[in-house]
């Protein structure tokens, strides 16, 4: 009985571990004030190895990462998304394209002025795909909310 009861609880935790959702892909998201009206939003996302995201300005090839910030009126954005990281760039047969991608770390940082100084809510999506080598997961949809004061 006793092995026929452990046999039970290992199948449970095992279905468990398959059944986990993976994700390589870790996002944070932070505010830096400038000056009383203007903040740099950076949104990073931290990379686990052997896996990369695409660039915003990819083309013809993969779905690029994409961020949508919500309207609020209270908000303006200042210029284009910028990319930091290390960027790689490389032609890709399956595409029959030019790739840009970021392994390990990159941040995405957006400028923006408030319209008044006030305390407020910053909130979008990420569209992006995560590939390795061998394989791309399914494109992923996060939402983000940042308070600015």
């Amino acid at each position: 009985m006793k092995k026929i009861l452990l046999f039970c609880i290992y199948l449970m935790v095992s279905g468990t571990l398959i059944a986990q959702k993976l994700n390589p892909v870790h996002w944070t998201y932070e505010a830096v004030k400038k000056s009383p009206k203007q903040y740099d939003v950076i949104i990073t996302a931290n990379i686990d190895e052997p896996w990369h995201i695409y660039s915003q300005f990819v083309t013809g090839g993969p779905i690029p990462t994409t961020i949508e910030f919500k309207k609020n009126p209270l908000i303006q954005l200042v210029g284009k998304t910028k990319e930091i990281g290390k960027l790689e760039k490389y032609f890709d047969k399956n595409f029959n394209a030019l790739i840009s991608t970021f392994a390990g770390k990159v941040q995405f940082i957006q400028s923006i002025t408030l319209k008044v100084p006030s305390k407020t809510k910053f909130s979008g999506t990420i569209d992006y795909t995560a590939c390795n080598d061998e394989k791309c997961l399914p494109p992923m949809q996060i939402p983000f909310e940042i308070i600015i004061q």
